[in-house]
């Protein structure tokens, strides 16, 4: 007697979830989410981190550092028992190395009479490095801008006590800062912080920026420069004129504040 073979009947178990065709495609789309969520971290850290390198700019720091005292005044003038805070503004098209310096100026406060000057100095003024002369700019161009800090401190009398190198103007940006937060200082500046590289730290911007609030950007003095022609000795030791322009640093102490005449 022949066996019967009876297939096995198959049945769908209902316990069982239906794999959905768009599992793939949802998957892809979470995967993708995580990856920009991440990219944006990511970026807005680099961001944060790139604004705040802004301040604290060691070059500068070390610069200011390596400055000579500030110069006495030339006979028929002496020193005023002024407190002058000077900082030194270069305006560049680039805050990287190889920019072109546009513009430079002086600002100098006095604390004792609650005046401010700003003092616009030509970008071609001359300047001594290594003995050897040669313009701001060309120093600039050349080295960089810390290595202007010292030369143009000597060349000027004045001993700078903060540098601001910015891409434009931020003079009234800076006022505007007064009264943040140091903490917050970095999300809510996050513009004007793009445009400068300062020895100053948050602490430090801030009182900057108190300084020229009170002040009032307005109010600043604005003078230009004295000058007077360079001269050095030629081969047989004559006295000529260079064809460049020095600054004459008693009368720029005086248009600070620093000197005055007896």
């Amino acid at each position: 007697m022949g066996l019967i073979v009876r297939e096995r009947e198959r049945f769908e178990r209902t316990d069982v979830p239906e794999l959905s065709p768009r599992r793939n495609l949802v998957g892809a789309i979470v995967a993708v989410s995580a990856l920009v969520a991440t990219a944006v971290v990511v970026m807005l850290a680099w961001n944060r981190a790139s604004l705040e390198s802004r301040m604290g700019d060691h070059s500068l720091s070390d610069a200011l550092a390596s400055q000579a005292s500030s110069a006495s005044p030339t006979e028929g003038y002496v020193k005023t028992e002024n407190e002058v805070d000077s900082t030194l503004l270069l305006t560049s098209d680039s805050l990287d190395a190889g920019g072109t310096l546009t513009d430079a100026r002086i600002l100098s406060v006095n604390v004792t009479a609650g005046t401010a000057t700003l003092v616009s100095v030509p970008v071609d003024v001359a300047v001594t490095v290594d003995d050897q002369s040669m313009t701001l700019s060309e120093l600039f161009s050349s080295q960089g801008y810390a290595a202007c800090v010292a030369p143009l401190g000597r060349a000027s009398g004045i001993y700078f006590d903060n540098v601001v190198l910015a891409t434009g103007d931020v003079l009234e940006e800076a006022a505007q800062l007064a009264g943040s937060g140091t903490e917050n200082l970095v999300s809510s500046a996050s513009g004007f912080l793009s445009k400068i590289r300062t020895n100053m730290d948050a602490p430090g911007l801030l009182s900057f920026a108190e300084t020229l609030s009170s002040i009032g950007v307005a109010n600043l003095t604005a003078v230009d420069a004295p000058v007077v022609a360079e001269t050095a000795a030629d081969e047989a030791g004559n006295v000529v004129e260079t064809g460049r322009q020095a600054l004459d640093r008693t009368q720029l102490g005086v248009a600070i504040g620093r000197f005055a005449a007896v």
